[in-house]
């Protein structure tokens, strides 16, 4: 597994991130939507369907409803806190389910061998990374809303807020991803590192 597939996964919720400060509501989640249903096809045509697309789609469905139903007032009342709602949405999921279902695991499972993939080490990998970008979502969630309550009378903390912290998080949850999958890496090939050999057999969840 490569963190880079973990961000792609991202990409229907960037989308609206990012245009649904520039267009409406509903467009915005409608091009995310577009999005999600792609990678949903992709993937599912790729050894299966992920969740992760699966609930960024779910999320995005339900703001574009809103988005297309809703009164001018309340849409342009809402559009600035839809970013962070979305994503404590998106990252309350991811940590719901890290336990019992997390979401990194089925990228792992493309380059591990189906032997493993109830493996203790597997499982526990693939849980501790799920949570981390759990967590992740939500600080970009919270920051998000932060900015949006801030307004624009405090610029440099609303870009602290909106930017400077999903940025952050992003890119912890990355160098963790990373820093896991190598030191795993490195457990299961000892010849090339010169580290113990992990005697269990399981693989790791690169």
């Amino acid at each position: 597994m490569k963190p880079l597939t973990i961000v792609i996964g991202f990409i229907p919720q960037a989308i609206f991130v990012i245009l649904v400060s520039w267009l409406s509501l509903g467009w915005a989640a409608a091009a995310g939507l577009a999005a999600g249903v792609i990678l949903v096809a992709a993937t599912a045509a790729r050894g299966g369907v992920k969740i992760l697309p699966v609930a960024q789609s779910v999320i995005l469905a339900a703001f574009t409803v809103a988005g297309f139903t809703a009164g001018h007032h309340a849409e342009i009342t809402f559009a600035p806190y839809a970013r962070g709602v979305a994503s404590l949405a998106l990252g309350a999921f991811i940590v719901a389910t890290s336990s019992s279902f997390p979401f990194t695991a089925q990228f792992a499972r493309q380059t591990v061998p189906q032997q493993y993939w109830q493996s203790p080490q597997f499982l526990s990998i693939n849980r501790r990374l799920s949570l981390v970008w759990g967590l992740a979502v939500l600080a970009i969630g919270a920051g998000h809303l932060g900015a949006a309550f801030a307004g624009s009378s405090a610029p440099i903390v609303r870009i602290l807020l909106d930017w400077g912290i999903p940025v952050y998080a992003a890119f912890h949850a990355y160098t963790v991803t990373k820093r896991t999958i190598t030191q795993a890496a490195r457990t299961q090939h000892p010849a090339r590192t010169g580290e113990p050999a992990d005697q269990s057999g399981a693989p790791s969840a690169h």
